[in-house]
């Protein structure tokens, strides 16, 4: 066991520990083979933003892999505007245009996210995670990944776009993933999102 592993597992036993009535999480098995590379994981969470400013909160996706011998490794995506881009024009890319957005690593987590944690197959594992891969590194035309930048509009091409379009890619193995609504912010479709599955 790696002193990363350890530490996640420490992290989240910490978690559930001290705060079971804050911390809301469920997990599901949509997993139907075993894998002798171990288990595959997609979870889907949303988080309250880190500052009482008003934001509206914020989805991601967390993606990880446990091999064998329980040493795992995870990542976890949200799509989020570029540096650069003030809240007044990602406010208003609501209304107007979209403003300049990636891909990006999360590096903040809070007591209070909720996430849906689904085991899933290999081949299911990469088809998810493939959505948040440098486009060109996988066609070979880059030798190292690079960053993954995708317009960004609130309401339309935001986090949560990124996140249902995960979602989407295991609805044949039988993921509910609901519609959005029209003006409804992550934690509220996370909390759909949860009891629909």
């Amino acid at each position: 066991m790696t002193l990363k592993t350890f530490l996640v597992g420490c992290f989240l036993a910490f978690l559930c520990l001290i705060a079971p009535h804050q911390l809301k999480a469920k997990e599901i098995d949509l997993s139907n083979m075993t894998d002798p590379t171990g288990v595959y994981n997609v979870a889907f969470c949303a988080r309250p933003s880190p500052d009482s400013s008003g934001k509206p909160g914020h989805a991601f996706v967390a993606y990880s892999h446990a091999n064998p011998d329980g040493d795992r490794d995870l990542v976890a995506i949200g799509h989020t505007v570029s540096a650069g881009v003030g809240p007044v024009s990602a406010a208003w890319s609501y209304f107007g245009d979209s403003v300049s957005g990636l891909l990006k690593e999360e590096r903040y987590t809070s007591i209070k996210q909720n996430c849906l944690d689904v085991t899933v197959n290999k081949n299911d594992f990469n088809q998810a995670r493939a959505l948040a891969e440098d486009p060109l590194f996988k066609m070979g035309l880059t030798a190292q990944p690079g960053t993954v930048f995708e317009a960004y509009k609130l309401g339309l091409d935001d986090c949560m776009t990124f996140l249902i379009s995960v979602a989407e890619t295991l609805k044949s193995q039988g993921l509910k993933v609901p519609t959005r609504g029209a003006t409804e912010l992550p934690m509220a479709y996370i909390a759909r999102f949860i009891a629909a599955n």
